[in-house]
């Protein structure tokens, strides 16, 4: 968050961390060959470069993958983190031996690397200190609008989520509204701006009508240009929770998170991003693959490959190809939900989907357009019917094109029922609105850390804030997808 309560999009702060430590490995080793080699260390760079690349990518990747890039790393321990550190930048040193080390004129030499190392450790390490430092003593002064019993809950609700970055001053009310939530009452939404400056406060939370009434814009405006944040209760949520509560999403949130997203990046970036990913993915994971086909073909009877068809963009069909496991007779008594103990499972199918191999054949999917690698999982088109009639909003999901891993993938194990479903459409819903080519990136990286534990979600699922009441918003009114399907 800045300093100034204007909301920071969490995406692009982790991506200028990120690139603040890659620059600190090129200027590290840069200034351990000018130290080390004098006169020559221009000449020393042009030989340097692979390693230089090499390193400067490997090291922020490795420190994304323990998540030393989010909030949450202000509640552990201090040594906790310098052990994390210092394990990625000793992981990054010996990736660097181990590659180059054979080819004498592209490795480091040692008097550059021990002042390189030497550089790049001070830096990292006062970067990162400040990052926690920041994490972990500011803290903003906010209010909330509300007007009646069910805001004041959904505030409250707010208020636990982010409790660890706000200090709540109090109550802003309507009609003389007293908050029932242990906080004081500071006025009314009459003399906002002359309450938000006497309290100084950060930002200012809306919850429900506040948001949309016309006598707050001149105020809110106001407010907005000196500095002080106006936000509804939901930006907050995607901002600390990285999902959309569903009690909170509206109409009119559903029409601004349609016009987030960057058209150039959908239509043309990130079609590029799924070929070139899709191409290196199956000639590196080739070998994990005709493994996974030979512990199939060994295992149980029947064909190596399952083919399912799948609900893609707009509610378009598609196949999906996985390899098998499951008993052949697996859906003898329909469609069933998969849990996480299936006993239609095979030993294989176990282990395959517990590190993903199962879902490699997917990749040729991508290449051909009908899946993107990053998007909400496909679902069978019966479940998305069966869902939408008891989810609202589920098939805004269908929106966007399916992918390989998602979001939602990464932040919540297997579904096995609809509230997981519930639970899974809200980190979807946060990606469509925030959708972007760093936010692949880290997804991909995610996706990496939850195979490498074993299909583990790393970060564990959060307790989800809100289960309240919503029907002073009236009902809500999904937004049908059947114009989109049709063309």
């Amino acid at each position: 968050m800045n300093s100034n309560g204007i909301l920071e999009s969490h995406w692009p702060r982790v991506a200028a961390h990120f690139f603040v430590d890659a620059c600190i490995v090129f200027a590290g080793i840069g200034l351990g060959a000018a130290l080390r080699l004098g006169e020559e260390w221009m000449l020393a760079l042009g030989m340097y470069w692979p390693a230089m690349m090499v390193a400067g990518i490997a090291f922020p990747c490795t420190i994304y993958l323990c998540g030393l890039y989010s909030p949450r790393t202000g509640t552990r321990d201090l040594w906790k983190q310098s052990l994390m550190l210092a394990a990625c930048f000793v992981g990054t040193l010996v990736l660097l031996a181990a590659v180059f080390y054979l080819n004498f004129s592209t490795r480091i030499g040692r008097g550059v690397m021990l002042w390189a190392a030497l550089l790049i450790g001070v830096g990292v390490l006062i970067h990162h200190m400040a990052l926690i430092r920041r994490f972990r003593h500011f803290r903003e002064r906010v209010a909330f609008i509300s007007g009646s019993s069910s805001e004041d809950l959904e505030c409250e609700r707010v208020a636990q989520l982010a409790r660890g970055g706000f200090d709540v001053v109090g109550v802003i009310g309507y009609d003389d509204h007293a908050p029932g939530f242990g906080v004081g009452s500071l006025g009314s939404v009459r003399d906002l701006a002359g309450i938000a400056g006497r309290e100084r406060l950060d930002r200012v939370l809306c919850a429900g009508r506040a948001y949309r009434d016309p006598g707050l814009l001149s105020d809110s405006c106001q407010l907005r240009y000196s500095g002080v944040t106006v936000m509804p209760l939901v930006a907050v949520c995607e901002e600390f929770y990285h999902a959309v509560p569903l009690e909170l999403v509206t109409p009119d949130w559903l029409m601004n998170a349609s016009g987030s997203p960057q058209l150039f990046y959908i239509k043309k970036l990130k079609r590029a991003f799924d070929i070139a990913a899709a191409s290196i993915g199956l000639l590196t994971l080739s070998p994990f693959l005709l493994m996974g086909m030979l512990m199939v073909r060994v295992s149980s009877a029947g064909p190596v490959f399952y083919r399912q068809h799948r609900a893609g963009r707009f509610g378009r069909p598609i196949i999906v190809l996985k390899l098998r496991t499951m008993r052949v007779d697996a859906e003898k008594d329909g469609v069933q939900w998969s849990g996480k103990d299936d006993a239609r499972v095979t030993w294989a199918g176990k282990f395959l989907r517990q590190y993903r191999v199962d879902e490699i054949p997917q990749l040729l999917a991508v290449l051909l357009g009908q899946m993107s690698l990053v998007g909400p999982r496909p679902e069978r088109p019966g479940f998305v019917e069966s869902l939408a009639a008891q989810i609202p909003f589920y098939r805004e999901r269908l929106m966007v094109q399916p992918g390989l891993t998602g979001w939602a993938q990464v932040k919540y194990p297997y579904g096995a029922d609809v509230e997981d479903a519930r639970r899974k459409l809200e980190y979807d819903l946060y990606y469509m609105k925030h959708m972007s080519l760093f936010m692949d990136l880290f997804i991909v990286l995610d996706t990496i850390r939850t195979i490498l534990r074993g299909g583990v979600c790393g970060r564990g699922v959060p307790e989800h804030p809100f289960r309240v009441d919503r029907s002073w918003m009236g009902t809500p009114m999904p937004m049908a997808v059947e114009a989109g399907a049709r063309k």
